[in-house]
Formats: C-alpha cells, structure tokens, sequence
C-alpha cells in the first residue's frame, strides 16, 4: 500500500506570509508591485494547501497591490516588467478597472503586452469569444513559468472545445506544479476525461489531485467530480485504483466520500460496482491486514454493508434480502438511506405481494420499535445528501471564508 500524502502548510508558513504582507504594508506602498504580486501568487498556493489564515492575507494583499498599481505615473507601463506584473494580477483575479485604466500606457496597439492585456481584460468583462480569438495568439508553453501557465489556464476555461481545453489544462499543470493553478487545471481535466470517457485518464489526474490538493477548499468540486466520473464508467473502472486513491485521503473525507460512490452507484443500477468498492473498502481492508480477530463492525462499515446488500438483491433473493434490510440498524443510516431503504422495501413488497399498492406515506411494516419509527418517519423537507457532511466540515470552513473575501473583494472594483 502506498504511504498516504497530505501536504499541509506548516504553522509557521502563514506566520511568515502574515510578516511579508505587514512589512510591505509598512513601507507605505514603496515596494515595487511585481513583487507584491509574486507575493500573492505564493498566498493563493498556500490556499490550495488548505492554510485558512492565507485568505484573509489574499484579501488584504490584493487592496496593496491595486494601490500600488494606480499611484504609478503612466510611463511606469512601458517598464515591461510593470506592465507583465499588471497583467499576472489581473489573471490572479485582480481589479478589471486597474487593467483598463492603464492599458494604454503599455504601448501601442501591436505590443504584445497591450495585446495580451485587452485579452485579458476582455476575459475579466465575461467577452469569451473575444478573449479566447485574442489568447489564441499567445503560445503559454513558449511564454513559460506562472505567466504562461496562467494564460493557458485562462484560455483553458473560456474554451469550449474539450481537446484544445485538454492541452491547455495539461499546459497550466505542467507549467505551474503544486500551486493553485494546477490544483483548478486538474478538477477541469476530470470533467474532461469523464466526458470523453477516458477511466485510465480520469483516474490518473483524480489520483495526482488526492495526494497534492485535498485539503484545498476547492475540494468538494473534486469529490462531486471524482464520484460523478468513477459511477458513469464503473463498469470500465479499476477498482484498486479508485480504493488506493481513497486511500491517500484523511479518514472523515475518505470515509464520506466512499460511502458517497456506493450511494450514487446505488442509484444508478451499477449494483456491481457498489459490490466492487464495497467488498475493497479502504478502512475495512486495512483493518482486516492488521487485525488478529475481526473487529466490531463501525458505523461506516454497516452503511458501507447496507449498500453491498441492496446490490444483491435479484428477483429469485428478493424475499430474503428484504427480510435481512427489515432487520438493519437503521439508526447507524443517515436520512437519505433510510429513504433509500424505504423505497427499497416498498419495491420488494410489490414484487412479492403484487397485489398490494405500494405506500404512499404510511409504513411497509408495522411501527413496533425505535428502529421501525425511524425507518418509516415522515420525509423532512431539507436532507444533507449521505456521505459529504463530515466533507462538507472538512473543506467547508475555508470555503466559507472564501466567499466572504469574495464579497469584499468586489469593494475594491
């Protein structure tokens, strides 16, 4: 079993950033804005590695650098390396009205930098085509570093054509490793190869993405992706590649996302492959190595059982498996299974008994027990999907303070 990875920025990286953004702040806005932005590109990796305090330092870098750009004199635009700067915070997410404002300075129309600047502009304005017939003349791979790997990243995203977004995508990763740009070119290539139908492709950036960026707050897109790609081609999956990519996640997230893939895979009649993850379970097989007596069974576990069973059911066992699924520890489901299980029921009834109507809200059973109140309770209004609540407070507090930088960020153009 391969050692699982999780790249978490240390304590003392944000303390470190903190410092860099107060000492430029400090200074007044004397610090030259390529290197502010070179700061912020470092801040926005170390979101992707999870680092919350980075956030708040993005929100309040990105107001220093947009200061910094507009006290510059016009002339300041022809210095190749300003204008470049401009351009990378404008791909960075910065202020479309600071771009504009200094476009002109940059040189005429066929400099290249004007040239790559209205594109840009043009993409931050939401005028794809335009953007997209203005980048197609920029090569990112000959460009190189973070510059290029932005543009292809940029271009990547407004393309509508999956192979020529393909390349790009690949152009970002390769150029830029490890930062939040790979970590966005990855989850998009997995929507990619999913459409194309590619598992061997699918698996392979999924797996790249689960030992580097699990801990980005961007996270859940990936789960939501992951479990979408590996139900759609379950029958042409590897399963020991989707268990030991599992495997390289924090227990919470890999023990949700597991039982999401059953739940979804359930749904959607791949009863083989719910069969499949379920009998290859991470954190079952791992105890079954290392245990000299079975252990009790966990609650994951006994979800991760209710699905294996639904997945046997056929017409000739119906009558058994519904017995054993009346029998479940209901209380150890979530309320989206015992829905599941409810329904499930009320098929196998049907199908044993055709002459009686299926149920609208009254039980299959007779309310007898805890278990049967439950399993037969009304529907509430608003449930939390199975499996992603314990991923949704793994990525979720990150993600929410995203948004409120997101909201602030918006003050500023």
């Amino acid at each position: 079993m391969i050692a699982r990875r999780l790249d978490i920025l240390p304590p003392a990286a944000g303390v470190i950033l903190l410092s860099l953004v107060a000492g430029s702040a400090a200074a007044g806005l004397e610090a030259e804005p390529y290197k502010l932005v070179r700061s912020l590109q470092r801040i926005q990796d170390q979101i992707a590695d999870g680092d919350k305090s980075a956030v708040g330092m993005q929100f309040e870098l990105t107001k220093l650098i947009d200061k910094s750009f507009r006290r510059l004199d016009g002339t300041a635009f022809a210095d190749p390396k300003t204008a470049k700067a401009l351009i990378a915070y404008s791909m960075l997410g910065g202020n479309p009205r600071t771009l504009e404002q200094h476009l002109g300075d940059m040189g005429d129309a066929d400099s290249a930098y004007v040239r790559l600047g209205a594109a840009i502009l043009s993409y931050q304005k939401g005028a794809s085509n335009n953007a997209l017939a203005q980048l197609s003349r920029f090569d990112p791979r000959s460009i190189g570093g973070m510059f290029g790997a932005s543009i292809a990243l940029i271009r990547g995203l407004i393309t509508e054509n999956d192979a020529k977004a393909r390349v790009d995508f690949d152009s970002a990763r390769l150029l830029a490793p490890g930062t939040l740009i790979e970590e966005a070119a990855l989850r998009r290539l997995m929507s990619i190869h999913r459409r194309a139908e590619d598992p061997e492709a699918f698996l392979r950036v999924s797996s790249r993405y689960a030992r580097r960026f699990v801990a980005s707050p961007y996270a859940l897109q990936y789960a939501q992706e992951f479990t979408a790609g590996v139900v759609a081609m379950g029958d042409r999956m590897d399963t020991e590649t989707v268990i030991e990519i599992l495997e390289f996640l924090p227990e919470a997230y890999r023990q949700s996302l597991t039982l999401r893939l059953l739940h979804n895979a359930t749904l959607d009649g791949k009863s083989d492959l719910v069969a499949r993850i379920a009998a290859f379970a991470p954190d079952r097989h791992a105890a079954d190595a290392h245990a000299d007596e079975p252990a009790a069974e966990t609650g994951t576990e006994r979800r991760e059982d209710f699905y294996a069973t639904i997945s046997q059911v056929t017409s000739e066992n119906v009558r058994e498996i519904a017995e054993e699924l009346r029998n479940y520890d209901v209380e150890s489901l979530s309320e989206g299974e015992r829905n599941l299980l409810r329904a499930v029921l009320a098929v196998a009834d049907a199908v044993t008994d055709p002459d009686a109507a299926l149920p609208d809200t009254g039980p299959a059973v007779r309310k007898t027990s805890t278990r049967e109140s439950i399993l037969y309770e009304d529907e509430p209004e608003e449930q939390v999907e199975p499996g992603f609540q314990d991923f949704e407070d793994f990525v979720g507090g990150t993600r929410t303070t995203l948004e409120s930088v997101d909201k602030l960020l918006e003050e500023i153009q």
